[in-house]
Parts: C-alpha cells; sequence; structure tokens
C-alpha cells in the first residue's frame, strides 16, 4: 500500500514542510511540458523518478488516474525512451534519469527538426512548380497582422524585422523581456546588420551584466513601473507588440505583428516619448 507521504508530494497543502516540493515539481512539470510531454506523461515521469519502480496499478492508484490511462501513458514514455520496462509480474515501469531523459528529448528534437531541413529545397522546388493563379490589382497596398505565440515563433519574426532593417530598431522592455532576447541571440543579429539600435528599458532598478556589455548611448532607463509593457519598431514600417510578454505569471508569451502604418506611427511616438524622459544608463 503507498503510504500518505508519497501522495503528499503532490497534493500537500500551502502550511505543510512539503509544499515548497510541490511548487519545484510543478515548476519541472512545466518545463517537461514545454519538451513536448502531456500533463499526465510528466506528472506520471516525476513519480517514477522520485519513487523509485512501480506497477501501472500502483502509479494509478497514487496519481489518481484510471488504468487504462496509466498504461497507455507508460508505453508512451517507453517509446519516448524515458521509462523502461522491468521483467516482473506485475510489470514495473521505473524513470530514467532527468539528465539522461532531458538529452533523449533533445535529441529526439534534433532529430525531427534535421528531417524537415532537409525538405526544404524539394518543398520550395514543388512549389514554384504550382502557376501563380492570384490577380495583381493597382488596388494599394492591404495592411496585414499576424498572431505569434510561443518563444519561437515570435524570435523567428524578430530575427525577420532584423534581418529586414536598414535604418534603425527601437526596442522597450523589461529586463526579463530583453535577457530572454539576449539569450535568443537577437543582439548578436543586431550587431551584424546595418541597422541603428535604440533600447528603453523599463524599469530599471539594477543594470545586469549583459546591458553594461552595450553601447550605452543606445540605452535609457525609464523609473516607471511598466514592465508588462514590451514592443520593437522597425524602419518605421513594421510594429511587434507583447501582448503577454516575459513577465507574465504563465511565461507564456504572445505577440501581435502588424505593419499597419497608423500604428507603427503610434507606437514610435510612444517610443520617442519614452527616449526623452528615459535617463541614461550610468
Amino acid at each position: 500500500m503507498l503510504n500518505s507521504d508519497q501522495i503528499s508530494l503532490f497534493d500537500n497543502e500551502s502550511d505543510t514542510a512539503m509544499y515548497k516540493h510541490k511548487l519545484t515539481l510543478e515548476k519541472i512539470r512545466n518545463e517537461l511540458i514545454n519538451f513536448g510531454l502531456t500533463k499526465s506523461q510528466a506528472k506520471v515521469f516525476i513519480y517514477l523518478g522520485k519513487y523509485g519502480s512501480k506497477t501501472a496499478s500502483e502509479i494509478a492508484k497514487a496519481l489518481q488516474l484510471p488504468r487504462t490511462e496509466t498504461y497507455h501513458l507508460v508505453n508512451s514514455l517507453q517509446n519516448m525512451g524515458l521509462v523502461v520496462a522491468e521483467l516482473a509480474h506485475p510489470t514495473k515501469y521505473t524513470a530514467m534519469d532527468m539528465r539522461e531523459a532531458v538529452a533523449t528529448l533533445v535529441k529526439q528534437e534534433q532529430d525531427r527538426i534535421d528531417v524537415l531541413a532537409n525538405k526544404e529545397e524539394s518543398l520550395s522546388e514543388m512549389w514554384k512548380e504550382i502557376p501563380f493563379f492570384a490577380v495583381e490589382t493597382d488596388e494599394s497596398k492591404s495592411e496585414k497582422m499576424q498572431l505569434l505565440h510561443g518563444n519561437g515563433p515570435i524570435t523567428n519574426k524578430i530575427r525577420e524585422m532584423v534581418g529586414s532593417s536598414a535604418e534603425d530598431l527601437r526596442i522597450y522592455g523589461s529586463v526579463s523581456d530583453l535577457l530572454r532576447m539576449y539569450h535568443s541571440d537577437v543582439f548578436d543579429w543586431i550587431d551584424e546588420s546595418p541597422t541603428n539600435l535604440k533600447l528603453v528599458v523599463s524599469p530599471l532598478n539594477k543594470t545586469p551584466e549583459f546591458l553594461s556589455e552595450m553601447n550605452s548611448d543606445s540605452i535609457r532607463a525609464m523609473p516607471s513601473n511598466s514592465e508588462n509593457k514590451c514592443f520593437i519598431v522597425n524602419d518605421k514600417k513594421e510594429v511587434l507588440i507583447f501582448m503577454r510578454n516575459a513577465t507574465h505569471p504563465t511565461r507564456q508569451v504572445f505577440a501581435w505583428w502588424s505593419d499597419s502604418e497608423t500604428l507603427v506611427d503610434m507606437m514610435s511616438s510612444l517610443f520617442e516619448l519614452s527616449w526623452e524622459k528615459g535617463g541614461s544608463l550610468y
């Protein structure tokens, strides 16, 4: 029979000694979900990793899952290389070491990307073989917009904006937003481009190391508490506005891109006003 402390690791209340472990496990579970696991798969993997080898019945009872679903979960985790089955009766399941599991997930994602990359040229050639049926007109250029969910698509859009920028790139954001861009190599792309960078950081209570390495003349700091605001204006022709930025509690970013002349002008004016009100970095 499972003892009570095994269940309390997942279900304890805020006034218990185990609560801090529950919070840590939730963070680990969310990271595993980012690697492609479902919420239930992540929970089963964590359970096996911390409580050792268990049968499907024991897992189902501890995590309050239907037994049939539990078998599907452990089998899917086996197929992903994260769980192994022991030759016993009844069958017991054991989780791989966390480091090995993450390395396995990363390798699988890299293999998937390699397969997609190999198809790039063939898909492009097949696309070119199909005629273009759109009728050209003299109508004025229509304004476009695009909704972007998640760090990957948003980072790719920023890379496109940097690649097309010939004059100036304006970035307004919190330290958390800029730190995320820094780790995504955004500032390296900007250094390699012909564009001029202007950066407004708000709020800025302490200068992080990566900002101190940049040209201070291109950075202004705002004392206001507007850490939920982040946007990028490129050559006054397009704008990327974060509806949820890196400071959002869920850390699930959501942005809106547009080349609307009215919107770009408005955000450009907001940036310039913030730049004028902002103070020097040093």
